[in-house]
Formats: C-alpha cells, sequence, structure tokens
C-alpha cells in the first residue's frame, strides 16, 4: 500500500513540534523528578531526626513526653503522629493497672484507631485512609518502643502544583511552537516552491528552448538545487539543438542525392529515346548516389544502435587485432598504410567495435590525405594507458574546430562540397564507440602536416 504523500511544509512542521514537544516534556520531567527526589529526601531527613530525637531523649513517662513534644513541636512542619509504648515496671503507679504506658501526641488518637496499609515496594511508606500516605519509623530502646508517622500530603501536593504547572508549560509551549513552526516552515518550503513553479513552467513545451530558471540566493541547498537544474536545462537545450541540426542535416545529406537520382531518371524520360547514349552515365550517376544513401543509412544506424547498445568488454590483444587490420584493409585505401606497433597489449574492450573505430579512423586519414602520402597506424604504451593512434599528413584541422568534428554530420569543409565524400557521421560513431569500451578519443596536430587521432584505452595489468 502507498504511503500518503505530504508537503514539505508539514514535515517540517511535524518535526519541529515532536522536537518542541519531546524537548519540552525532558526538561518538565527532569525538573520534577529533581524537585521530587530533593522534597522527598528532605522529608525522610526531617523525620529520621524527629525519631533520634525520641530516641535520645529517653522517654519513660507521660510528663519527659509532654515536655518533649513540647519542645519539638515548634521545629517540625510536617503533620506528624507519634507513639511511644513502654514496658518499664518503674513507672509512675497510676499505670500499674496496664501492662504499658502509652502515650501520644496530640490528635492522634483517631490516627491511631485507623487501619495502616503499607505499600508492597517499600515498607517505610503507609496509607492511612482519610488521612494519606505517611512515612513510617519505628525503633525500639530497651523497654521503650518509638513509633512515628510523618504525612507525605503537602509533599504530594507540591508535586501535583508543580505538575500542573508543566502541564501548562507544555501546552503553551506547543501552542506558541505550533505557531513558530508553521512559519518556519513556510519560510523553508517557499523557496522550494517557487523553484517547482518555475521548473513546471519549463516543462510545458519540451519543444521549444528551455528558459534559464529564477534561483533563489538562500537556503544554499535550494540555491545548488536550482543551479543544477539549470545545468540541466542548458544540457536539454544543446541536446534539442543538436537534434534540430541533426534532422536538418540529415534532411540536407538524403536531399542531395534523392535529387541527383529523380534529375537523372527523369533525364532518361526525356532523352532516352533519341538520345541512348545518355542512359548508362545516367545509371552510374545513379548508382553511385544511392550507394551514398546506402552508406548514409547504414551510418545512422550505427549511432542508433550505438546509442542503446550494451557492450561487454573482455581481455582482448589490441596489438594482434590492429597489427591483422593493417595488413587487411591496405587494399582499400590508395596511401601507403605503416604499422608502428608494440607487441602483446591487451585491453578491455570489444573486437568489433574497435576495427570498425580503427577503419572510420582510416577511411578518414585517407580522404584528407594525398594519395602518396602515408598513414601511420600505431599502439603504444604511455603510462598507464594504451593508446591507439591513426596518423595522417591531409590537410590538418584548425584548432578551433577540433572540438566540433566528432558532431554528428560535422565536416571541415562546412560546404559539404563533393570533392571530399563522406556524410559527417564517422567520426560521430567513432566518438560513440570509444565511450562504449570506456576509451576517450582525442585529436591533435601532426608535424609538419596533417592530425593525428588517439585513442586511449585503461592498460591491464
Amino acid at each position: 500500500m502507498n504511503k500518503k504523500t505530504t508537503t514539505y511544509e508539514k514535515l517540517i512542521n511535524q518535526g519541529i513540534n515532536r522536537l518542541v514537544v519531546i524537548i519540552t516534556l525532558s526538561i518538565s520531567l527532569i525538573i520534577l523528578a529533581f524537585v521530587g527526589v530533593q522534597q522527598s529526601l528532605r522529608t525522610a531527613h526531617d523525620a529520621q531526626g524527629l525519631m533520634m530525637s525520641l530516641n535520645r531523649s529517653n522517654i519513660e513517662s507521660i510528663p519527659s513526653f509532654i515536655e518533649w513534644n513540647n519542645a519539638n513541636e515548634r521545629h517540625t512542619k510536617q503533620n506528624s503522629f507519634i507513639r511511644v509504648k513502654t514496658q518499664d515496671k518503674s513507672v509512675t503507679a497510676a499505670s500499674l493497672k496496664r501492662k504499658r504506658i502509652i502515650m501520644t501526641s496530640p490528635s492522634s488518637k483517631k490516627f491511631l484507631a485507623r487501619k495502616k496499609l503499607h505499600i508492597f515496594f517499600n515498607k517505610n511508606i503507609v496509607y492511612i485512609p482519610s488521612y494519606g500516605l505517611f512515612l513510617y519509623y519505628t525503633q525500639k530502646n530497651n523497654d521503650t518502643t518509638y513509633q512515628l508517622w510523618v504525612s507525605l500530603n503537602n509533599l504530594i501536593k507540591s508535586l501535583l502544583l508543580l505538575l500542573t504547572v508543566i502541564v501548562l508549560v507544555v501546552f503553551v509551549t506547543l501552542g506558541f511552537g505550533t505557531w513558530w513552526a508553521k512559519r518556519l516552515a513556510q519560510r523553508l518550503s517557499s523557496p522550494t516552491l517557487e523553484l517547482v513553479n518555475e521548473t513546471k513552467k519549463t516543462t510545458q513545451n519540451l519543444n521549444t528552448q528551455q528558459p534559464t530558471l529564477t534561483v533563489p540566493k538562500s537556503p544554499l541547498e535550494i540555491h545548488e538545487l536550482g543551479n543544477s537544474f539549470n545545468d540541466l536545462l542548458n544540457v536539454q537545450n544543446q541536446r534539442l539543438d543538436r537534434e534540430k541540426q541533426f534532422v536538418s542535416d540529415s534532411s540536407h545529406e538524403l536531399r542531395t542525392p534523392i535529387a541527383a537520382i529523380r534529375g537523372n531518371i527523369s533525364l532518361i524520360k526525356r532523352r532516352g529515346d533519341k538520345h541512348p547514349e545518355v542512359i548508362p552515365e545516367s545509371l552510374d550517376f545513379i548508382d553511385e548516389e544511392s550507394l551514398r544513401m546506402q552508406k548514409l543509412i547504414e551510418n545512422l544506424l550505427h549511432l542508433s544502435r550505438a546509442d542503446k547498445a550494451e557492450v561487454e568488454l573482455t581481455e582482448i590483444n589490441l596489438s594482434k587485432i590492429i597489427q591483422q587490420l593493417s595488413e587487411h584493409y591496405q587494399s582499400s585505401i590508395p596511401q601507403q598504410i605503416h604499422a608502428d606497433i608494440e607487441p602483446n597489449l591487451k585491453v578491455n574492450g570489444n573486437t568489433d567495435m574497435i576495427q570498425q573505430m580503427s577503419i572510420a579512423l582510416l577511411d578518414n586519414a585517407s580522404k584528407y590525405s594525398l594519395e602518396n602520402k602515408v598513414i601511420t597506424l600505431g599502439v603504444h604504451k604511455s603510462g598507464e594507458n594504451i593508446v591507439l593512434t591513426v596518423t595522417d599528413q591531409g590537410i590538418g584541422i584548425p584548432d578551433n574546430k577540433k572540438d566540433k568534428i566528432f558532431q554528428r554530420f560535422y565536416r571541415v569543409d562546412e560546404s559539404h562540397s563533393t570533392e571530399i565524400k563522406g556524410s559527417g557521421l564517422g567520426l560521430a560513431i567513432v566518438s560513440k564507440l570509444a565511450v562504449l569500451n570506456e576509451a576517450q578519443v582525442t585529436v591533435y596536430d601532426n608535424s609538419p602536416q596533417g592530425s593525428t587521432f588517439a585513442v586511449t584505452f585503461k592498460a591491464l595489468d
């Protein structure tokens, strides 16, 4: 089951509310526990002091008890009850009728008559109906037993009052915290919502240039996110421009041979009967242009497949593959191929794709070189890399065009003249195949003239 989606503002609001409640409750509970423990220890200390005073006074008669009680009553702030039992036979004769003398503090008769219930987790705490909780202490000294009950009601009332204050503080803090959290959440989410609205505007028409987003300066995270969106939009705009250019160039490249074919067919229809000598020449021209269209379509298919290809790379002997290729391809071009190959250099790659790259680079070098020039095909180790190079002595490539030649349909000869045949897709295919083989293709000048194309692979250990 999908979780219910929520807003950024609501998440912030909920998080801050929880934080406020947790902090407030934690501080309140710590204060409550500290005060409760402190007051309990003070009450217990006072009760123990009163018990020690009873024991030290050695009370054995009613007059001595009354004297002690009068002396200590003003020193205790707790509501306490005291009972002293003695079985000393030397006590006054007025009490001989009884086996023991019982002395109690004022107002203790009703209290002592009540049933006393001990709390199971602490035998020193008892509950007396109608009176509440008490601390209970007893101590025996010879024939005299001292019993003391100290009320905990004042302590409990103080803690309840403190608890009430804490609850009020929690509610006030929660109310203020909710209001503050809402304002903070709105403030934090506002730049995000603005960026979202800007992004929605740019996605209304994907076929047009996307405008740059207005990026908030703060917070920093949203600022960086907006800049990332703008970078993405720039890439999208560049891709859209390349696609438009690709469609335009494809149309141009296909229109030319189609127009030539249709022109020659029209020529044959109009003049073939009366001038049959034009038919072989026109057929040759049609054949040449149809072959040009076939190669163009094949290259377009290669590019399309390369965009979607998933290649499994294996360890191959690059030196051996390029050496065999130089021997087999020599008959396909008029220039002499000079092989300068270090033996047994191995890389991770795809054999068919590397052969296709090499042939495309050799074909490109042949187009732009004179027939009496030499093309050098090399494989060398350079540090941790292995470099495949194709060096020609042709017309060279201007520096301002070196970064453009791997674009689709781009040609150094921008007039697209028929003197140098080709569609401008060969180097684009080389660039795509190099990426698939985890390699990098670059171009630099050859000395004294010409160009060198280098495909750099990672060397195997």
